[in-house]
């Protein structure tokens, strides 16, 4: 073969690579889905398939001041995982391909940030017809939405006393307690807790009485110079309380005459152990959804968070 026709073959197979590289099926994902958030809503619920060809899905959100955002991810695929990206700080947050985990949330930042939720498969676990189906939800709540209604204490007759049970968690770091109070009376509070991050407040129309984190003290009392509706706060820093803590406490509650002293009763078998089961409704409920769901479920409002579901045996290829 001549020089000439020698580089003229090079050139041509050259030219033939390029085109058929070109024509290569291409795995690149999708553009990113905006995700919002309907009114008075906490979740959004992304519903979708993969396969061997179009492997991955991004969704971005943006979260507010002061909220938390979680993560489920629901199929009956174990080669399915997510990956999160603070845009934001541009930190790498979580691969549940590496935790094994099918649920995922970060605690309430200062400052606004937007999220990236990027959901994968591994395909060469896939077989090429395949076509896993997933449920993504996207929750994003505040303290204020965890937080459970207000308890109104009544008593029983003949009795100057009330007791309350309760938890705190990370996820529900305050309850609230309202009681009556007639004008002459002396309220009473006494807080019964293992641990020493819960506190008491005392208000009555917005106007703080006491806080035991200021005071050190788990009693207080004062007498009531006008009927109303005074509320009792027991709260503990989120911060104090790790994730799987929980903080059991007794809150007692006396009403009496002012030229009357009654004693608290004995609190000793009534205080919680802080492993006790948390209040039910701290965190908003993620929409109800099967395990391969067909089209977006309507958000529910159970009592209970739902449960995520337990990821099988990861694949052994990454992404």
């Amino acid at each position: 073969m001549s020089p000439f026709h020698r580089v003229h073959f090079i050139a041509t197979a050259f030219v033939i690579g390029v085109a058929g590289a070109c024509m290569a099926p291409s795995a690149i994902a999708d553009s990113s889905v905006n995700v919002t958030f309907q009114p008075n809503t906490h979740w959004v619920q992304e519903v979708n398939t993969l396969n061997r060809y179009d492997y991955s899905r991004d969704y971005s959100v943006a979260i507010e001041p002061g909220k938390i955002l979680q993560i489920n991810l629901i199929t009956r695929d174990p080669n399915i995982f997510f990956k999160i990206r603070n845009e934001t700080s541009r930190q790498e947050l979580v691969d549940t391909y590496k935790t094994g985990a099918t649920t995922w949330s970060a605690p309430a930042g200062t400052a606004a940030a937007t999220y990236t939720i990027h959901v994968y498969v591994q395909p060469d676990a896939l077989q090429r017809d395949e076509k896993p189906k997933y449920a993504l939800q996207i929750g994003q709540y505040g303290q204020s939405d965890m937080q459970v209604e207000a308890t109104p204490v009544t008593f029983e007759a003949n009795n100057p006393w009330a007791q309350e049970v309760g938890t705190l968690d990370a996820q529900g770091s305050a309850r609230d307690y309202t009681v009556a109070m007639a004008a002459g009376e002396t309220l009473a509070v006494n807080l019964i807790s293992q641990n020493t991050n819960v506190h008491f407040k005392v208000d009555a129309n917005g106007q703080k009485l006491v806080d035991s984190a200021d005071t050190h003290a788990t009693s207080w009392s004062a007498p009531v110079a006008a009927a109303g509706t005074y509320t009792v706060n027991v709260y503990a820093d989120p911060s104090a309380l790790p994730p799987g803590t929980r903080a059991g406490y007794a809150l007692q509650i006396g009403h009496y005459a002012q030229n009357e002293t009654q004693a608290a009763p004995a609190g000793t078998a009534a205080a919680p152990a802080s492993t006790a089961a948390a209040p039910t409704q701290a965190t908003p409920a993620a929409p109800t959804s099967t395990a391969t769901p067909a089209t977006p479920a309507a958000p529910a409002t159970p009592a209970t968070p739902a449960a995520p579901a337990t990821p099988a045996t990861a694949g052994t290829s990454g992404n």
